[in-house]
């Protein structure tokens, strides 16, 4: 009764030890086939028991994680005593080689979103059609009949003009009967 009491006080178990932590319980099995985290002992049940010096532990690992470093890394620190400054520095390497990266591809994304924005303003809308059909001199007739001989000649081609407009579906349809009616 005794070893029982002070098991539940000293230690916890796999599943009680991982949520304490905020850990799944795969993680913690992983931890212990990569010999990164080992139980402390096994309770009376021969189940995996975790106490105050294997939370110590994990309280470090996960900072280690949170710092970028990688399993074997944290392994090599924690156990061969590989100097952490030594590790330290060369995860900082790393993630200056990552952000550069990363900025080189931010400055792909942003010249390609420039050159996308400056196509939709080359382009041509409803308006801007409107207004070089007004200022060549054609009133509401004649753009009538420009749009009754464009649907009748080829349909296809004036609804795909209409669509790269960017016009909704529904005014595509009026138009293309008000230039036929």
């Amino acid at each position: 009764m005794v070893r029982r009491q002070q098991t539940r006080d000293a230690t916890l178990t796999v599943t009680a030890f991982a949520r304490r932590h905020g850990l799944s319980r795969s993680t913690l099995l992983h931890y212990h086939r990569l010999n990164l985290l080992r139980p402390s002992g096994r309770s009376a049940a021969g189940y995996r028991v975790y106490g105050t010096e294997a939370g110590a532990r994990l309280a470090r690992i996960m900072e280690l994680r949170e710092a970028g470093l990688s399993l074997l890394n944290i392994r090599r620190v924690l156990d061969s005593g590989a100097p952490l400054g030594d590790v330290l520095e060369a995860q900082i390497a790393l993630l200056n080689q990552r952000v550069a990266t990363l900025r080189a591809q931010q400055r792909v994304v942003l010249s390609l979103l420039e050159l996308s924005t400056r196509r939709r303003r080359r382009a041509l809308t409803k308006d801007t059609w409107t207004e070089m059909f007004r200022a060549i001199g054609m009133g509401d007739a004649d753009m009538r009949q420009w749009h009754s001989h464009f649907e009748k000649t080829m349909p296809d081609a004036h609804a795909d003009f209409l669509h790269s407009l960017g016009l909704g579906e529904a005014e595509i349809r009026r138009i293309r009967a008000w230039a036929v009616a």
